[in-house]
């Protein structure tokens, strides 16, 4: 649970709800199956996707996070026990995922918002008790790691996308599934994480003439998976020019010449009501450029942070 506080009597019966809920065994460390009423929809949301670095102290993961300030953190690497001290520390809630086809039991949210209804791949969340947001949270197989391959000369551009395709397409696919419906019904959904595979948006001809991404041109299989299935890569909304703004999330920790610089930590939204208004990594610039420089922050990936406007829903008077 967030760090102790004072309850308002509103959060008294959804509290209870949420233990009542919690006893019938939830996929996660905390749920709360009534969401607390909130007196107004809010007109902005701010989301961060963040891959934490197994093992990385805690205090810079919190700074991190404090330099954003955001409504909802997707995390990567993070450990249940991990998790809870992260939210007590920033008073969060908190949901912690079970093993499942898209992670390996180390992805967990923070929310501003009371975590609804926990679910396979990430939580329902109330932003009043009539507007859900779905969010949806992933850390994809990180092996075999094509870029590397494509470096080292061991696979061709079309043996990457086949071997990516193999390896990841049975990970995604039951996350877009499981999403579907929130799309098809216009619920602003979220889908967020640490991918281990570029884009398409990003190895473009474009690129490739630039010099950027071994100049090469590559159909990554599963971002394209992905926005066919009705989602927009926030970043690329926010910066379409992929040569000016590469955006890279992989990686602070070294300044290797050889090392394959590039975009595999994503946001991905839905729904008509959600406009993308900023997105910004955070990292450390020593490597390779990033928007927002936090000291002492601890991973080997930057983070994503993006804003988005939210229309009123058609039940706001």
């Amino acid at each position: 649970m967030p760090s102790v506080r004072p309850l308002r009597p509103d959060l008294v019966l959804a509290l209870l709800a949420a233990l009542a809920f919690s006893s019938l065994g939830t996929m996660g460390a905390w749920a709360q199956e009534t969401p607390a009423p909130q007196r107004d929809r809010p007109d902005s949301l701010t989301v961060m996707t963040y891959n934490v670095l197994y093992a990385t102290p805690d205090t810079g993961t919190v700074r991190a996070i404090e330099a954003v300030d955001p409504d909802v953190v997707a995390l990567q690497e993070i450990s249940e026990p991990r998790l809870r001290h992260i939210a007590d520390e920033l008073d969060y809630y908190f949901h912690h995922s079970d093993e499942h086809e898209a992670n390996e039991e180390d992805t967990g949210l923070l929310s501003r918002y009371p975590i609804s209804r926990p679910t396979r791949y990430g939580a329902l969340l109330y932003l009043t008790v009539d507007d859900p947001i779905r969010i949806a949270n992933v850390h994809l197989s990180p092996y075999p790691y094509e870029p590397y391959a494509l470096r080292d000369d061991e696979m061709t551009p079309r043996e990457a996308v086949a071997q990516a395709r193999k390896t990841r397409s049975p990970e995604i696919k039951p996350v877009l599934d499981a999403l579907s419906k929130s799309v098809q019904e216009d619920v602003p959904a979220f889908l967020m994480g640490d991918f281990n595979e570029p884009s398409h948006l990003d190895w473009t001809p474009a690129a490739a003439e630039a010099g950027l991404h071994l100049g090469l041109e590559v159909p990554w299989p599963t971002s394209r998976a992905v926005t066919e299935r009705g989602f927009r890569d926030a970043f690329r909304v926010a910066h379409p020019d992929e040569v000016k703004r590469p955006g890279y999330t992989w990686t602070t920790l070294t300044g290797d010449p050889d090392e394959v610089h590039d975009r595999i930590d994503f946001i991905y939204v839905a729904g008509a009501s959600v406009s993308v208004e900023t997105a910004y990594t955070v990292g450390l610039r020593d490597a390779s450029p990033t928007d927002r420089s936090v000291s002492g922050y601890p991973s080997d990936h930057r983070s994503v942070v993006t804003t988005v406007s939210l229309a009123p829903s058609p039940s706001d008077p």
